[in-house]
């Protein structure tokens, strides 16, 4: 079994993604001589607006060289992603569907890709079809200051050959009080798991961090960095990095290697992290296991250069310890049913390191892009490959976010990032029975969703006369004045926005028997 990961560390250079350079060390760890830091919290973030920028990179991160810029606008239903500063951005209309994804259409209205949203935190893009690479970007509007120092949890984006090199990882942040200053530091770095740790070489050690500078214009703000790369030869060459951050939790990190000469043999314009922020305590797995997510799963065949996603289901079929099932949506639509042909086993969540997981495995079936050498007939008698894993789960905002990286012999990644949903969005009828003339006090009852509920309204039909809707609450109050049955159906916007329909609802107003109250 491996080591707890600090038992296990090396030192190393404060940049990133060096150890793919040198690729000879299990562990790399460089920021702060490994000293252990406590992480203290991020604000609380802001709460999603209708529009919302984010910015990060495309999978095929090693052949991309610049940001995008993504923008989701709920108030036009539109969509807009291209390279930071472009004025002319990829642009169209979306369609929001039932269980988080958004359809994107082109200008001529023809399907173009699929998106999932995190509102105002995170998203995840496939501008294409099922070979187009995915785009991770994270929202970040202001800079912002954190208390102490706050841990983040990462794995190196698809598209690079993990065989002997940095996989994943962890890095320290702070602020100074106005969150323009940052200072990173403790940056870890680790090999893909393979049961064991290699007993390799021990590097120097170099400064214990270095700072980074956050600006914000337009709505958006990340932060720049310039660590140093130590190359074998001796030669340094800073890295212009930088940091898009979520006070909810989401990590994006893009490293430019603009500056490495070409004498270093670097093939690689820039490489990019996906993360979340440690949990502030540790996970009860069979918990995480318990909800329903949705995300992408992203194959990347280094050797052709192929790359294929999937969009997939979590949490469809009961969990069992520390194993939840899932798999594909039939003909890749995710208005249609989830196929259950793929499971996730975390394992023993590491101990120190909230929410990491770096025994997991991933069992997926067997196609013509698999790279396992052993596939194996599952319990409902699907050829399966599986996978060592590393899986890094938090809660930004109070919802769960997993990502997983997974890896075969020859270094081809998998890569899963799934987001929890919450449950459907339902709107209960209100009571069905009044009299003529008597008091009524009932209401359409939202549930499910992402509070707070708005906008009730009734889609189809009228309430008795004598009766009104308060749109805010969904509280339907008043004295019925006219006998007689009337059906109707009620509508709820969530904060998302979904809108959810009742089923046909009915308020039955009868006169009341002669000799009472309401009858003279």
């Amino acid at each position: 079994m491996m080591e707890p990961l600090r038992a296990a560390e090396r030192h190393f250079p404060c940049i990133l993604f060096l150890a793919l350079v040198l690729g000879t060390s299990a562990v790399w760890t460089g920021c702060g001589g490994g000293q252990s830091q406590q992480a203290v919290g991020l604000p609380t973030p802001p709460p999603a607006g209708l529009v919302n920028s984010y910015v990060g990179g495309q999978g095929s991160s090693p052949s991309e060289s610049s940001l995008l810029s993504v923008t989701i606008d709920h108030s036009k239903n539109a969509y807009s992603y291209g390279p930071v500063g472009t004025t002319t951005p990829t642009a169209g209309a979306f369609s929001t569907l039932t269980g988080g994804f958004l359809i994107l259409l082109n200008q001529s209205g023809y399907q173009s890709g699929l998106a999932l949203e995190v509102p105002g935190e995170a998203t995840i893009l496939r501008p294409g079809d099922v070979t187009t690479p995915l785009i991770f970007a994270v929202q970040q509007a202001t800079c912002f200051a954190i208390g102490g120092n706050v841990k983040f949890l990462f794995a190196s984006s698809p598209g690079l050959p993990i065989v002997d090199e940095a996989a994943y990882g962890r890095i320290y942040a702070s602020t100074n009080s106005s969150g323009n200053s940052w200072q990173f530091n403790n940056l870890t770095e680790y090999q893909e798991p393979d049961g064991s740790i290699p007993a390799n070489a021990d590097f120097p050690g170099y400064p214990s961090g270095y700072p980074g500078t956050c600006s914000a214009s337009n709505g958006s703000a990340s932060t720049s960095a310039a660590p140093l790369s130590y190359f074998p030869d001796g030669t340094t060459y800073p890295l212009p990095t930088q940091f898009v951050i979520n006070p909810g939790g989401f990590f994006f990190e893009n490293q430019s290697y603009v500056n490495v000469a070409a004498q270093e043999g670097w093939p690689y314009p820039s490489i990019s992290a996906w993360g979340v922020s440690e949990p502030p305590t540790s996970l009860a797995t069979g918990y995480v296991t318990s909800f329903y997510y949705v995300g992408f799963l992203m194959a990347a065949n280094i050797s052709s250069g192929v790359y294929e996603t999937q969009l997939v289901g979590f949490g469809n079929a009961p969990a069992a310890g520390t194993t939840m099932t899932g798999g594909t949506f039939a003909n890749d639509d995710p208005t249609q049913s989830v196929t259950v042909n793929m499971s996730v086993t975390f394992g023993t969540e590491d101990t120190l390191n909230n929410g990491l997981y770096y025994l997991a495995t991933l069992s997926i079936p067997y196609d013509a892009q698999s790279t396992c050498s052993f596939p194996v007939l599952n319990a409902n008698g699907v050829l399966t490959c599986t996978y060592d894993a590393v899986a890094t789960v938090s809660q930004p905002n109070g919802q769960f976010a997993i990502i997983l990286s997974a890896f075969d012999s020859s270094g081809n990644q998998k890569t899963l990032v799934l987001f929890q949903q919450p449950p459907p969005l339902t709107l209960a009828c209100p009571a069905s029975t009044t009299t003529l003339g008597g008091a009524y006090s009932s209401a359409f009852v939202a549930s499910g969703g992402t509070p707070p509920y708005v906008d009730f309204a009734l889609s189809v039909g009228t309430l008795p006369p004598g009766l009104a809707l308060n749109s805010s609450s969904g509280a339907i109050t008043g004295s019925p004045t006219t006998s007689g049955t009337y059906t109707f159906v009620g509508s709820v916007s969530d904060s998302y926005p979904t809108t959810a329909l009742s089923h046909a609802c009915v308020i039955s107003v009868a006169t009341p028997p002669q000799g009472t109250a309401e009858s003279k």
